[in-house]
């Protein structure tokens, strides 16, 4: 079921994702103790990321139980400016929140970093993946021409992104498909043929493919 909802702008927007994102959490852990988000990167995803970092450290005493994913991450170093888990590093205080993060490539091999995430999310039911949209059309790392549905995989690994860097490890959209809930967020006139097509259902771009599973 498609519910769309525009704003007025990216700031509106952002505010208003935080605000429906805390709800949902809070209602998650009050009914099962435990809450599985996946975040996104981008320009959009990473001001999420941020307003949601200092909401958690605002309130060092809740969110036990949040658990948080990233959809797709660059393969980089730890340190770099196109880590989409940038936020998060050395100002998340809050330690009620468990982070779980792609190995970077200083940290190990991409084989190695697709193998540890893919174990990690061996056992995870998502609640929430909030997803960016590519003016393309994409989603997480998943591209034009890459949907690849069959691969019931949770994750997979991906050296030739159209986008660089190259290298990335994202959700398969069998994961991104098996979460309770998924929200696209988008803004700019770039992405207005991309959500067009998300409406009529043109199956020619990844984003047309995403489903939650409630």
């Amino acid at each position: 079921q498609l519910d769309l909802t525009l704003y007025a702008d990216a700031a509106e927007l952002t505010t208003e994702v935080i605000a429906q994102l805390l709800q949902s959490i809070e209602e998650g852990l009050a009914e099962s103790a435990r809450f599985d988000l996946a975040l996104t990167g981008g320009t959009l995803g990473l001001a999420i990321s941020k307003s949601l970092v200092e909401v958690l450290n605002q309130n060092l005493d809740d969110f036990a139980g949040l658990h948080i994913w990233w959809s797709d991450e660059r393969f980089v170093e730890s340190s770099s400016a196109e880590r989409n888990a940038l936020p998060f590093h050395g100002t998340l205080l809050n330690k009620n929140v468990v982070v779980h993060e792609v190995i970077s490539s200083d940290a190990g091999s991409a084989d190695a970093a697709l193998k540890d995430y893919e174990s990690l999310l061996s056992d995870v039911n998502l609640n929430l993946v909030i997803l960016g949209l590519g003016p393309d059309g994409h989603v997480a790392s998943i591209f034009p021409g890459r949907a690849d549905l069959d691969n019931l995989n949770k994750v997979f690994l991906i050296e030739d992104s159209p986008k660089p860097p190259a290298v990335r490890i994202s959700f398969t959209m069998a994961m991104i498909n098996s979460a309770e809930k998924v929200w696209i967020v988008a803004t700019g006139e770039g992405k207005a043929e991309a959500v067009t097509k998300i409406i009529e259902a043109d199956l020619s771009i990844p984003a047309s493919y995403v489903r939650g599973s409630h």
